[in-house]
């Protein structure tokens, strides 16, 4: 091109598009994480939580349904969405009240001056401190706020941690706080916390876009909404029942449509493996792509086949053999000597039910259909299902909205079945199931030494439990009479 002479607009060469960031199966899939890319369904119970609750100035908001339904990615789904940030907290049995303070303190990054001085540079990591993390916000998690220079700031004292404060701290930054595991917290801390709700709705006109969001598994929500914190009417709750096979099967969906999945020949069996659960569909999908080696999106479409979703299964169920051992001790474990070994009765009787679980009467039925049982207190079964579903009990067990009660996974209620050696066509029932999957593993040669080995341990580590026959005695709730 001679000089001075000017390029055409045709000459050009056109803009060549950057290439197409590969999607990552693990961010579509995610069993141990709340949803993100991989977030389906739940549109009433979202335009609920943003209509009613989000956009209320002064609403406080319980969300409630069982574990692995997906309250979390529900909550973190809107929030992103709406455009708010929020502390969130996960709780756990030892939570005090103060320590739930203290940690949605540090999230929010909260400092205060103690001494003047000539000259500090102070860098604070925002979130992932002591249980915390921001949702939704708009920079990263670990961003570093500027804390001046001529100033030492200290983390705020424990006197100075106060529900009053920490609206304060929250609102002055439009921050939400999020409560995970309530119903994990002792009774005195929970009615600690729902007096708390009342000062967060009385500062609504001042913080209109902070909220607390409080999750659990619990139908019930009178903990927080009891008289003397007078911040019924300012609650909403938001049930999240478990998904149906329609919306489960959306979450592979998504997965076929960003990953070039097809999972056709399996869809039924996998979506019936995970017995209405949201994590173990991802956690099963998850297992499928590991075991075809799809780690990201690629060109070639991947058909998965029977013996890809049975290796799947085999492979979820081989990785957790130790949890599985370690939850099975720590519910049949025998802190006492009692007339009846009421733990070991009750998982036998719920494993010889539907994994979809029973009621109380049902459970009870199971139990005195044989003869040592025959006069088996209802109270002793209502306080031992309670246990179960305490963490010092392994968490075994969970109770449904609707008053059912079955294991927490359905790869237990299986492995439950081989431990106490019964099958579907032992159970007792007059037309029994058909196998699952989770059940055929364990019946299969494959995994059977693995069963083997896990009761052989686990049956060593209840023994080496044993009490001193001195200090055994009995509970006058014990003694065949119903204490209900």
């Amino acid at each position: 091109m001679p000089f001075g002479s000017k390029k055409t607009k045709s000459a050009e060469k056109p803009a060549i598009a950057p290439p197409k960031k590969p999607v990552k199966a693990n961010e579509v899939f995610t069993p141990s994480v709340p949803a993100g890319r991989g977030f389906v369904g739940r549109e009433l119970e979202m335009k609920d939580l943003r209509k009613k609750g989000l956009r209320v100035p002064g609403t406080q908001v319980v969300v409630w349904g069982e574990s692995g339904a997906g309250k979390s990615s529900l909550v973190n789904k809107v929030l992103v969405d709406e455009g708010h940030t929020a502390v969130k907290t996960a709780c756990t049995p030892d939570s005090t009240y103060e320590q739930i303070l203290a940690a949605a303190f540090a999230g929010t990054g909260a400092f205060y001056i103690t001494e003047s001085a000539e000259h500090t540079d102070v860098t604070v990591s925002v979130g992932t401190v002591l249980g915390s993390e921001l949702i939704g916000a708009k920079t990263s998690a670990s961003a570093e706020l500027d804390v001046g220079k001529g100033v030492t700031r200290e983390p705020i004292a424990r006197p100075q941690l106060s529900p009053q404060r920490l609206v304060a701290e929250l609102g002055s930054r439009d921050y939400s706080w999020v409560i995970e595991d309530f119903h994990k917290v002792e009774e005195s801390e929970r009615l600690k916390i729902a007096h708390a709700l009342k000062v967060f709705a009385d500062e609504g006109a001042k913080y209109p876009l902070t909220r607390v969001i409080v999750l659990g598994v619990s139908e019930s929500v009178d903990e927080l909404v009891v008289e003397s914190t007078n911040v019924g009417k300012r609650l909403i709750d938001i049930p999240v029942p478990p998904l149906g096979h329609d919306e489960l099967g959306k979450i592979l969906d998504v997965g076929e449509q960003l990953l070039n999945l097809d999972f056709s020949a399996i869809r039924t069996r996998l979506l019936s493996t995970a017995v209405g659960t949201a994590s173990i569909t991802h956690a099963l999908a998850l297992a499928c792509c590991d075991e075809r080696d799809v780690y990201e999106s690629g060109t070639d479409r991947v058909l998965f086949t029977e013996q890809d979703f049975e290796e799947a299964v085999q492979g979820y169920a081989r990785t957790r053999s130790s949890t599985l051992k370690a939850r099975f001790g720590s519910a049949l474990k025998v802190h006492r000597k009692r007339t009846y070994d009421n733990t070991k009765i009750i998982l036998r009787a719920l494993t010889q039910l539907p994994e979809s679980g029973g009621t109380v009467g049902e459970i009870l039925a199971v139990i005195r259909r044989e003869p040592a049982h025959s006069k088996y207190p209802s109270g002793n079964a209502a306080k031992y299902l309670q246990e179960l579903q305490e963490d010092r009990r392994g968490s075994l067990i969970r109770k449904s909205s609707t008053g059912v009660y079955r294991f927490d996974e359905p790869l237990q209620h299986a492995y439950a079945k081989s431990f106490f050696g019964l099958t579907s066509a032992t159970s007792g029932s007059e037309q029994p199931a058909k196998s699952s999957d989770w059940e055929t593993l364990f019946t299969t040669t494959i995994y059977a030494k693995t069963v083997h080995l896990l009761q052989s341990e686990l049956a060593a580590s209840l023994e080496s439990m044993a009490i001193d026959p001195r200090e055994q005695w009995q509970d006058s709730e014990d003694e065949g009479r119903d204490v209900s």
